[in-house]
């Protein structure tokens, strides 16, 4: 059929096939995206689960002004689930604001450590390293997030589960 000098059914059928295009791009999209959403709801649930079950604790001042929870060095209530030993390994959810958490390893003996600060997305957004004491705070690096990454899972393996 000829429509004001446009072949209407040709162009209705570059229309359906654009669609088909879009429509199984969008589909492939969504498959590879699928685990990462699952992985998210998991985070979501371990956060959820430490605001609910996780016990009263306190964010130290200078770690907390070192990752931006506090503008000053002031104590951040949190609640908390952490597993202790020769190495000192905690969950840690800001009582105020849980998108603030955070996820830390403590080496004790030496006075050592990292605290990564995340977004209950499970995003790192910064990292804190402590030193002999000193603590340093800095934006991730590569290396960073992949040990963020393998700290997360342990922490989602335990507490996340849905």
């Amino acid at each position: 059929m000829i429509f004001g000098g446009w072949n209407l059914t040709a162009r209705l059928s570059r229309i359906t096939t654009l669609m088909l295009v879009v429509a199984i791009y969008a589909a492939a999209g969504l498959a590879q995206t699928a685990p990462a959403a699952k992985a998210q709801r998991r985070f979501a649930a371990a956060v959820d689960k430490t605001v609910a079950e996780g016990r009263d604790a306190i964010l130290p001042p200078h770690i907390s002004n070192l990752l931006g929870i506090s503008p000053e060095e002031r104590e951040v209530p949190v609640k908390q689930f952490a597993e202790v030993g020769e190495v000192v390994k905690g969950f840690d959810v800001s009582a105020a604001k849980h998108d603030d958490i955070v996820i830390f390893v403590e080496h004790p003996a030496d006075k050592g450590g990292v605290f990564y600060l995340a977004s209950r997305s499970g995003k790192v957004r910064k990292v804190v390293e402590v030193d002999k004491g000193v603590g340093y705070g800095r934006v991730p690096t590569a290396k960073d997030r992949t040990a963020f990454e393998s700290e997360k899972q342990h922490w989602v393996d335990r507490l996340g589960k849905r």
